[in-house]
This record gives C-alpha cells, structure tokens and sequence, in this order.
C-alpha cells in the first residue's frame, strides 16, 4: 500500500515548519566530505547513588533532587534527557528524548510509572518527555542486570516511583519556563491517614506558534498536558490502599490555505492537518505486611495509548482537481493484574517472587482516500484502507533470591517464565537471571551478571523518530519475539572518600529485530505487516568508565563509553554492518558547584562519534539504445556506510535561591544550550561531485558517465539560552 507522495512530503513540511516556530533563531550549517570516509545532546547533571546496589551491573538510581542539579532543556527538567548522559546509551537525534541501550533500536525500553507500563513516553517527537519530576520519588534505570521481577523489555527498565502527598500539612510548588509550566499541589485529606498528590504540566508553545504563524498566512498550533493525581490511604501501620491516574496528551494544528492565481500559473491549495496522541493510566495498589519480613503488593491497573491523525489535502487549477483524506486512528489498551511478594529471611536474605497476568488489545486503522477530476468532468477516486484489531495475553510468573552467602559474596539468582498467547499462536519463554557481587574490601568490588529476557510486542514504525503514526503489533509466526541475552561485568572502586571510579563491559546478543524495507510512507502497513518488515539479529559490546568526584559544594563527573553497535539482516545485506546509533566514542564532563546556598552553577561538556544513515555511494545512468533514454540506478555499498561528523556540544546554566517575601523558596534557573553555537549535523544531502568521469565500453556504443559523491552534514539547532522560575510553598 502506497501512501500519496504529495501527503508524505506535506507532513514532512509541516514537521520543519514546527521547528522552526519553536526555534525562531534556525542556523543551517553543511561540512562537506567524501561519502567513502566519515561524514565528519542534550545532558543533565544528575547526582548518582552508586553505592546503594551491592549486587545487580548496570544499576543507577536517582533521586527526586537529581533533575534539577543540572540543564535542563528550555530549563524543564527532562527524565529521559538524564539517562541519556549515562555510559552505554547512545542519544540519537539531538534534542530528542529517546533511549539506545546498548545497541537497542529505542522500542525495546520498559518504561514504569508506579509499576504500570507506559508506551508513549514522548512529547513533540521527543522533545520532551512525558515524565513531570516534580512528582518523582526515584527511579531506578537497568541497562543490563535485569532482575528476575522485570520483564517485557529487551534493552532496559525505567523504574519509576513518585511521591505520596503528605499526610500532616499541605505543600508544592509552581513554576514557569520558556515554553512550558508546572503546578504540584499535596496535602492530608485525613491527618495521619489520607493523603493526595496532584501535579499539572502544560506547553504553551502554542501561544508562540499560533500567532507567529498567522503572520506566515498559515494556522498552526502545538500544545501538550501532563496530568497525575495519586490518593493514598493507610489502615494500619502495615497495611494501605493507593489509587494513581495519568493523563498525558499531545495536539497539533495545521492548517493553510492559497487562491488559483493564473498569472503565476499557482494552483489553489488547502491543507489542514490534526493530530492528537497520548497515554492514560488508572490504577489500584494494595501494599500490606502480612506477617514480620513478608510484605505483598496487589496491583490491577489499565494502560491505554491512543493516536488520531487527520489530513485533509485539495488542489486545484485549470487542469485538473484533487482531493486526498487521510485518517488514522491506534490504539493499544493493557488491563493487568500483578501479584509481588516479598520474604526477608533474617539480615542476610530476601526472597521475592510473584506473578501477573496482562491482556493486551491492540486496534490500529487507517483510510487514505484520493479523488482526481479532469476538466471534462470525469473523476477517478482510489480509496486504501487497512486495519486489524487483535489480542494477546501475558502470563508471567518469577522467583528471586538476594543472599549474602559470606562477607565477600552476595547472589541474586531468579527465573522467570512467561507465556504469550494469541489466536493463532503461543510463545512460551523460560528466562534465567543470575548476578554476583565480590567483595574485595571496602573499596573495591567486582560484579558479573547474565540474563534472559523476551519482548512480544513490535513497534511498527517507517521512521526513526518517535512520531504518533507508529503503532504496536504482537509477535506472530513470522515475526517471533525478540529476545536478548547479556553479560556484563564490573570493577567498582572508592579509593578515597568523594572518589568513584567504576569500569563495566557488556556483550549483548538481540534475535528477532525488524526492519521496514518497504516503500517510502509515513504510515507502516497493519494487516500482513510481516511483508514489509524484515527479520534479523543485533550485537552489541563496549566498555564503560564512569569517573565521579563529590564534596559537599562540588561535584564533577566523568563518563566515556566504547562500544560497537551492529546488525544483520540477511535480505538486506549478507553480512553485519553499524547500526543507526553505534557511537564508538561517548564522552560526558560535567561540573556542578555550590559556592554557598544561593548560587549552583553547572557546566556540561558533550562529544560522541556521528550517527549513520545509507546513501548511494555512486550512480550509473543506464543506456536502453531502443528508446535511447537513460535511467538511473544507485549503487550502495552496504546500509549505513555513511557516518555523520562527530558530535560535540556545550551546556551551562545557574540556579538561584532567593526567598519571596511570605519567605517561600524561590528559584530561578537561567541556562545555555550549545553555548558555542555548534551546529551539529542531524542528517546528510548527496550531491554530485564534480568533475564526473565518463566510461566507454567496448559493448555500448554511448558514453556510460559514473559519478561519485559528495556529502553535506545539515544541522538546525544553534544556541538556545532559556530560563524558568520556580516557587515552592
């Protein structure tokens, strides 16, 4: 199924239209370079406790302070945008929020808000995440290690747990930025007993681009909501009932419209384009002790995503008329009943295990409709629709046992065992996980780990970027689940007090990755989707050195990560090639001191080796001597045999705490983005080079020209200074 080329290369214009009325300052910058060499993000400082896993790799939690010690784009502190900064994930496309763990492609990430899965965690394609962390507790982020809890997701668990409002007075705080504000409201219902928890975010990006817009002839606006409310109640000591609600949504309005002018032979043209799209989630939690070191957690929630897209598109002139409509609707709803328990054995045990059951109901559908007239009158009218509506269901069940078996030697040794069915089949997958701690001495540990993990649900999308087209699909025969296996291993030093120096290295395997090979569309095909995807396999491996040095007004950290990134897929290529994101080289520095209690300042310094993409490397026009006309056949080397020049960006900014007059604590957060104005590549143009070099063959008679390439580097992003205000009561 085909999707109309004026349709795809309208949306693609309205996407650069978005950014430059966020960006009103765009610069474009090019770097030329031969496409057989190299085409020569955002961080957030985040204070780390390393010390708190003494068992699992790959663990970093943060707590609530750790988002706003650092830049924060458009000063909007940004979960996402923090875990980018860490070793082994790569941050592909400058400003966006998604995550590439070791060697993932993005989809294969567990997001979790209060134990309940969330599936679009972006806003505005990623420039924002769909995370407020006014109300965040902590979050715990797996890259490798995983649990035997945690399962669903290949890659890595964002772990997420926000904040009960409090049980004895009232609090929160508001806040302004350049493009986005924030309210968070708690307090007691019942003293001692009930508790609530409210937190409100809005753009009002909107109120920027609508008028600037007007200005251009065209109508445009953007806006998003988060929205969180969470009630908790307590029985007893032991025991309390907790209900959480999360709305999250996004809403984008385009629209222009131009008369038929015969003088300029310009056609009359409408366009108007709505999209909408978003997560919600209710949920119920029990959490009660049952007897002395055995506590439970009951949970049943629903998850639902949902996106609508309308477009509709005329033209028409003194030869011809057209209208094209399109119209899409996804939506993917989890009902899910989870069951946790968990057993302290004495000081040296803890055994956890439980069980849940997901049902999981996926119905994505879209219409594409295009009528042609002709000036006699006559019409033609070509309508594709595709759809499907299907279900799945998830049975988990787990076991894990944390002991310290000696001074020297902790274990955490699980299973986990899921079952996948559908209609038309059902996967079964057995998941081992083993982690081991060493204990030198009080400064120095060693810790290896290896796991097991399956995902049965595929994005389905035809682009890299996050974009609300994309839709999930289960697993099927001729897709079967992905699964990886890991191993990685650690030293972990504190030579001196404030001094952390911590070495991993990873191996990952990933089988059943999909790729679209099918033509150029925004929307990725529903029914028979298999046709268009293909089936391979990833690699990935690399060694990362996290650096850390804290005092009580200085903190400077370090993190540089090698790594190689690769895939297979034997009906694209025969042999492995890089991945999209296989940065070999990632380097973070980052400064934050605090001369007294009013002044924080932070400094940011980021490089890592270019993204890829595919380009020809060379064309030859072909000769047809019976029509004696040319065609044009490219010729690629192998996908993604190009790397963009390397990427390097620097970050500032200054937290000031002053006190209102009621003496409230107030805050103001000024900072720099790309303070030295690098206009870092985001993508590639070919061109040809010059001069060309023409090829006479003994068996053609005509001059067969071949030509090599060039290739330019084409960035959007300069400096963004901006600033926000914050007030806490």
């Amino acid at each position: 199924m085909e999707l109309h080329a004026l349709t795809f290369l309208i949306k693609v214009r309205g996407i650069l239209c978005l950014f430059a009325l966020l960006f009103p300052f765009i610069i474009y910058g090019q770097s030329d370079i031969e496409v057989r060499d190299s085409l020569s993000a955002s961080y957030v400082s985040g204070h780390i406790d390393r010390n708190h896993n003494r068992t699992q790799t790959g663990l970093t939690r943060f707590d609530s302070d750790s988002f706003y010690r650092g830049y924060a784009v458009f000063s909007a502190p940004d979960v996402l945008k923090t875990l980018q900064v860490l070793t082994g994930v790569a941050p592909g496309t400058e400003l966006l929020s998604n995550l590439y763990v070791h060697g993932g492609d993005g989809s294969d990430n567990l997001y979790l808000l209060d134990g309940v899965p969330l599936y679009q965690i972006c806003h505005l394609g990623g420039v924002f995440s769909a995370f407020n962390t006014d109300i965040i507790e902590n979050l715990d982020f797996y890259k490798s290690g995983f649990p035997a809890r945690f399962g669903g997701r290949t890659s890595s668990v964002v772990d997420i747990k926000t904040k009960d409002g409090d049980f004895s007075k009232y609090g929160g705080s508001w806040s302004l930025g350049l493009l986005e504000g924030r309210a968070n409201v708690n307090g007691p219902i019942v003293r001692g007993k009930t508790s609530f928890n409210v937190a409100l975010r809005r753009s009002w990006a909107d109120a920027l681009i609508y008028p600037i817009s007007k200005l251009s002839g065209k109508t445009a606006a953007y806006s998003f909501v988060d929205f969180n409310a969470s009630l908790k109640h307590k029985f007893t000591d032991y025991g309390s009932l907790s209900a959480s609600f999360y709305y999250g949504g996004d809403n984008l309005l385009y629209r222009h419209s131009s008369a038929y002018d015969p003088e300029f032979e310009t056609d009359a043209d409408n366009t108007s384009a709505n999209l909408s799209w978003g997560n919600m989630l209710a949920s119920a939690t029990w959490e009660n002790t049952v007897l002395n070191g055995i506590g439970m957690t009951i949970r049943t929630y629903w998850s639902g995503n949902h996106s609508k897209t309308k477009y509709v598109h005329s033209a028409e002139n003194a030869y011809y008329k057209i209208n094209n409509n399109l119209e899409q609707f996804v939506a993917l709803n989890d009902f899910g009943l989870t069951a946790d328990f968990h057993n302290n054995i004495g000081i040296r045990q803890t055994l956890r295990y439980g069980l849940s059951a997901i049902y999981h109901g996926y119905n994505p559908e879209w219409l594409n409709s295009e009528y042609y007239e002709e000036p006699s009158g006559s019409g033609t009218l070509r309508a594709i629709q595709d759809s499907t509506r299907t279900a799945g269901g998830e049975f988990s069940i787990y076991i894990e046992d944390e002991a310290k078996i000696a001074d020297w030697l902790t274990l955490n040794i699980g299973v986990r065992d899921v079952i996948y069915n559908m209609t038309s089949c059902t996967w079964n997958s057995f998941e081992p996980r083993i982690a081991a701690g060493f204990y030198i001495n009080n400064c120095l540990n060693v810790k290896i780990s290896y796991s097991k993990i399956s995902q049965f649900s595929h994005l389905l999308s035809t682009l890299y970027l996050d974009m609300p087209a994309s839709c999930w699909m289960p697993s099927s025969p001729m897709a079967p689940p992905m699964q990886s296996q890991q191993i990685s291993g650690g030293i972990y030093s504190k030579p001196f007090p404030g001094l952390h120096i911590n070495l991993e290295g990873w191996w990952k395997i990933i089988d059943n990755l999909i790729e679209y090979a099918g033509i150029n569309t925004l929307l990725p095909p529903l029914s028979g989707w298999e046709n268009s995807f293909k089936l391979g396999c990833g690699r990935s491996r690399g060694i990362e050195l996290d650096v850390a040095y804290e005092t009580q007004k200085l903190s400077l950290n370090a993190f540089y990560t090698l790594s190689w990134s690769q895939r297979l897929f034997e009906d694209i290529w025969p042999d492995w090639y890089p991945d999209r994101n296989d940065n070999r080289h990632k380097f973070t520095f980052m400064a934050n001191w605090r001369p007294d209690d009013k002044y924080e300042f932070y400094l940011a310094w980021n490089y890592h080796s270019g993204n890829h993409m595919t380009v020809p490397s060379q064309y030859v026009p072909q000769v047809y001597f019976d029509t004696n006309k040319y065609s044009v056949l490219n010729l690629f080397e192998a996908p993604n045999n190009v790397s963009l020049p390397d990427y390097h960006r620097l970050d500032a900014g200054v937290n000031i705490h002053t006190r209102t007059r009621k003496g409230r604590e107030a805050i103001w957060n000024i900072s720099v983005y790309n303070l030295y104005c690098r206009i870092n590549p985001l993508f590639a143009t070919i061109r040809e080079s010059n001069p060309s070099r023409d090829i006479y063959s003994i068996d053609i008679p005509h001059p067969v020209r071949v030509a090599s390439f060039i290739g330019s580097g084409v960035g959007i992003i300069p400096i963004l200074p901006s600033f926000s205000y914050t007030c806490k009561f």
